[in-house]
């Protein structure tokens, strides 16, 4: 039998009105590294988040474990040669989630940008276009080099035009011919993210997560949270606020009652795509181009769907950012101009996202300059905030671990606690144990839960060897598929319900399957999933219809069909 996790009341219980050694606020990446890093050296940890665990801004990258290719160009090598190395560990602890991906870079010209690129790294400010085969051959061989260590993957090779169409049909003409590299994807930062918690818990079980609770404040020493489940607030006494709120840094500390500029940040959209004839064009591979204006655009097959991307625009206000429609013209434009022949027309996004990057200010400097490297500043405690405050600046996907890495030292080192243990050869949750034949782990998987090979392998894919688990609780019971996405199961969405802290029916459309993002959701899947999840976490009537009302209402933002018929169901 599955047993149950704690309740979120009990773990509320856990630790309300005690005193925390380590209060992280912000359950995104990066914070989720710390929490599980410091969990490994025994120190008690709560971390929070208004949202769910890695959602915001966590949830919307490029979906891509990369080391930066671009970096290059301002001469950030220590940031180059970090997030290729941490990439590589990437591809060897989390192999059930992060893959590699063969990258084309097409060419137009010869001696294209070479100057600029110069320019740049000399730390003059250039616009670049059209970069060409001197350039990014020089860059690909630096940038190999630097990924060297740990290295998972082929080096880069360059491509004549007969090959780069053969390996492209239809690609324009006016490409030269191009260049091929390996990088690697993530199929769902949400989970990998979720399983940093679930794995920090096990690890050291007095450490609590709680998504859904935001900071409102603190008095006397004393920081209060508000659970936005249910309204209430409460009281943890912190001995370190580690504040890895991302793009709400700044707000976070004004509840700490702290005056802080640390965060100017760059909205990136993306675009999820239903274009068979070009994800049959594409074949496995990603294209990383140049769009219009010479900023860099990518597009690659992601989940049978397509993932077109992305902006680099400056804003203000993180909780008002959205892909608007220029934004979409514009991929759409960029994309044209690799493949002219391929009509994409606005009916083919099935989703839409955009996230905040979490950069540090700097004023006068475009968004696209803007180091991407990390820094942790830190707010030294004082006579009414008895505790300091280590803000988690910048950063990149790729490399939260080695941040975090960094963060746990600089907490240990206040704590006067030593380190115990490191993460870097440390799997991550479905990770743990993983096979280098998966097929013949699907098989025995299929053999033992009386499931059929094709569903086995499924869950293998989503789950790595925490499929163990998923088709243990399937098997206890008829598997049956869902009626409006046959590709999960109703026990599948039980077990999700009561083993993953969904707390809000967005939980599991976004962070725990792929429904969302790959546009599956119709109104009758909305109603059969909140009846199972409802059901699995004893909602009333009315708390069901509240959680439809709010998935549909942040739905709206990312789909573009109407799905008001639900609500009223």
């Amino acid at each position: 039998m599955t047993v149950r996790r704690p309740s979120r009341s009990d773990l509320i219980a856990r630790i309300r009105g005690k005193r925390a050694p380590v209060l992280i606020i912000g359950a995104g990446i990066n914070g989720l590294g710390v929490f599980r890093d410091l969990s490994l050296q025994g120190v008690d940890c709560l971390i929070v988040d208004r949202g769910d665990f890695c959602a915001g801004t966590s949830a919307a990258p490029s979906r891509m474990i990369h080391g930066g290719l671009k970096y290059l160009e301002t001469g950030d090598f220590r940031l180059v040669r970090e997030s290729a190395l941490e990439r590589n560990r990437l591809l060897r602890n989390a192999p059930h989630l992060v893959h590699p991906l063969e990258t084309v870079v097409p060419v137009p010209n010869v001696f294209g940008g070479l100057l600029g690129a110069v320019r740049r790294f000399l730390g003059c400010r250039a616009r670049i276009r059209e970069r060409g085969f001197a350039a990014i051959a020089a860059g690909l061989t630096l940038y190999d080099l630097l990924g060297r260590r740990e290295r998972q993957m082929p080096r880069h090779r360059l491509l004549s035009g007969t090959k780069l169409r053969r390996l492209l049909p239809g690609i324009d003409r006016h490409f030269l011919g191009g260049a091929t590299y390996y990088d690697a994807a993530i199929t769902a930062p949400e989970r990998l993210g979720l399983e940093l918690a679930l794995d920090a818990m096990a690890d050291h079980p007095a450490g609590v997560a709680l998504n859904h609770v935001a900071v409102v404040g603190h008095t006397a020493g004393k920081v209060s949270l508000r659970d936005g489940i249910d309204g209430t607030i409460w009281e943890v006494e912190p001995q370190i606020v580690v504040n890895a709120a991302g793009p709400w840094i700044d707000r976070v500390n004004a509840e700490l009652g702290l005056a802080t500029t640390r965060i100017g940040g760059a909205k990136g959209s993306h675009l999820i795509l239903d274009k068979p004839d070009l994800l049959d064009r594409l074949d496995g591979r990603m294209v990383y181009f140049e769009s219009q204006d010479g900023r860099i655009c990518l597009v690659y097959p992601y989940l049978n769907r397509v993932l077109l991307g992305s902006t680099d625009i400056a804003v203000g206000d993180a909780d008002a950012a959205r892909c608007e429609a220029d934004e979409v013209a514009y991929m759409l434009a960029a994309l044209g101009k690799i493949f002219p022949d391929i009509d994409v027309a606005p009916d083919d996004i099935v989703y839409r996202y955009c996230g905040i990057r979490p950069l540090p200010r700097m004023a006068g400097t475009e968004t696209g300059e803007v180091t991407r490297d990390h820094s942790i500043p830190v707010s030294e405690a004082d006579r009414d905030r008895p505790f300091p405050v280590f803000d988690l600046v910048g950063g990149k996907w790729t490399t939260f671990r080695a941040f975090a890495e960094e963060a746990a030292d600089a907490v240990l080192q206040r704590l006067d606690r030593p380190r115990l243990g490191g993460t870097r050869s440390l799997p991550i949750g479905g990770g743990a144990g993983f096979p280098d034949d998966r097929q013949r782990f699907a098989r025995d998987l299929a053999r033992r839960h009386a499931l059929p090979a094709a569903r086995a392998a499924l869950l293998v894919r989503r789950y790595g060897t925490a499929a163990e688990a998923v088709a243990r609780f399937c098997g206890e019971r008829p598997d049956v598929p869902l009626a409006q996405a046959t590709d999960y199961s109703r026990r599948e969405i039980q077990y999700l319900a009561g083993q993953e802290m969904v707390e809000r029916l967005g939980d599991l459309f976004y962070g725990r399957t792929s429904l969302a993002i790959t546009g599956s959701v119709t109104a009758a899947l909305v109603n059969e999933v909140s009846d199972i999840v409802g059901r699995s976490l004893g909602w009333s009537d009315a708390r069901r219809s509240d959680e439809v009302s709010r998935f549909l209402a942040d739905l709206a933002d990312h789909h573009n069909i109407d799905l008001a018929d639900a609500a009223a169901a």
